[in-house]
């Protein structure tokens, strides 16, 4: 075991000096996504409150059956920004959904709103709306105002959000003034009946309670709202780390070309030893890239005017996620090395399958703005795992326990590159 571990050492030594002697390429490893993130966090600050092209998942729960919830499912269902789903009451039927399980359908991400309308809405709204206009019987109780709930996915920017409060507020507004034109035209009718002259009504009615931003509840303190900087931060992150694909391949080309790897067999180096010598350099590397990008999300970008990083509170979980995310990409480096036969070939066939990860990943475009059927292509990069664990971190609050999909899926792509790629690169050593 002593002597395997003085080889292992000495393979890390060997990779550590090859990397340093290229100073340029190890600059560029850490510039390049500092540059990126600096760059795509200041130009699409403001881009992010966009609408255009965007179709929101909108889940409405309507308990009342009565015209508040048919005038949301109308208004919201002939909106080309929302894609809404309608659960209505029925008798004898399945129950809804509680308020608990909506919130778990926001947090996965299957809706990004959910209207709540409760049990007796549209009575409450009448009711209230009589004791205001003095209709209501004197032994009769004050009704309580209706309450409509407006529920968001964190992830959903604040202006998305107004677009949803604004929407829900007009529909109230319409269904209040048209209980009141009702009801004015019947008293006046019937005091015209009596001789007498009509009344007017209250200078200032409030049948239904205010819809807001629960983002600016004390409650919700403690989510951070996304910004640019959150969403660009982890994404050009993970395209730097998978980037290493490129020095990583091309070196264990070189050497094998060169025959140093031969030489290095000759020694009975076992192949994973040569392999894993050349990995953790890397996986350094990338804990590095990490923390720079951390530490420009959180205190320089906000010198420059930008959006500062909120990382949430689990920084074990980020740890965890990075570490994943690193072997993730230094296992898809080595296999593609054990497939390439040039330089060339690694380099070209490398950069190109990153991009491509990236670009379904939603490294350069938000997976918000894909259409549905590219957001189910996306599942198959590496790069949306990490992002979206990465997400669940700053945006969510979530931790460990939440991240954990994502961290299964990233091992189990390490896992299974790095198998392949012994088994490939030791069968490569035999043969030559």
């Amino acid at each position: 075991m002593s002597a395997t571990l003085h080889k292992l050492f000495a393979a890390v030594a060997k990779e550590v000096r090859v990397i340093l002697r290229d100073r340029e390429a190890l600059l560029i490893l850490f510039v390049m996504p500092v540059t990126f993130v600096l760059i795509m966090s200041l130009a699409l600050q403001d881009a992010f409150s966009e609408r255009a092209g965007i179709r929101f998942p909108l889940l409405i729960v309507d308990h009342d059956q009565g015209v508040i919830g048919e005038r949301l499912i109308e208004h919201f269902g002939g909106d080309s920004a929302f894609s809404v789903t309608s659960l209505r009451a029925a008798q004898g039927g399945a129950a809804l959904p509680d308020t608990a399980r909506v919130q778990e359908d926001l947090r996965t991400g299957r809706y990004k709103f959910a209207i709540i309308v409760p049990a007796g809405a549209s009575r409450d709204a009448g009711r209230r709306l009589d004791r205001q206009l003095g209709l209501a019987t004197a032994g009769k109780p004050p009704a309580a105002s209706v309450d409509i709930r407006l529920l968001a996915d964190p992830t959903v920017r604040r202006d998305h959000r107004g677009l949803v409060i604004g929407g829900l507020n007009r529909v109230l507004q319409g269904i209040e003034s048209g209980m009141l034109l009702a009801r004015y035209t019947q008293v006046t009718q019937g005091m015209r009946a009596m001789g007498g002259a009509p009344g007017k009504p209250a200078k200032t009615l409030s049948t239904f309670t205010d819809i807001t931003d629960a983002a600016d509840d004390a409650a919700s303190v403690s989510v951070p709202v996304p910004t640019s900087v959150q969403q660009n931060a982890p994404a050009w992150t993970l395209l730097a780390m998978f980037f290493l694909v490129i020095p990583l391949s091309v070196t264990l080309i070189k050497e094998r070309q060169q025959g140093s790897l031969l030489r290095l067999q000759s020694m009975a180096v076992p192949p994973w030893v040569l392999l894993a010598g050349k990995t953790l350099p890397y996986f350094i590397i990338n804990q590095i890239q990490v923390l720079l990008i951390l530490l420009v999300g959180m205190y320089l970008l906000p010198r420059l005017g930008g959006d500062a990083l909120h990382i949430g509170h689990a920084p074990g979980a980020i740890a965890l996620l990075s570490m994943a995310a690193s072997l993730a990409a230094i296992g898809y480096g080595l296999l593609v090395a054990t497939f390439a036969r040039t330089p060339e070939q690694a380099t070209t066939f490398g950069a190109t399958s990153v991009l491509i990860f990236a670009a379904l990943g939603g490294v350069m475009v938000p997976k918000l703005v894909m259409p549905p059927v590219l957001q189910q292509i996306s599942s198959i990069s590496p790069l949306s795992w990490g992002l979206e664990g990465f997400l669940d971190i700053f945006v969510r609050a979530g931790g460990v326990r939440e991240v954990l999909p994502e961290l299964l899926q990233l091992t189990g792509f390490a896992a299974a590159c790095m198998a392949i790629a012994v088994l490939r690169f030791g069968h490569g050593l035999r043969h030559n």
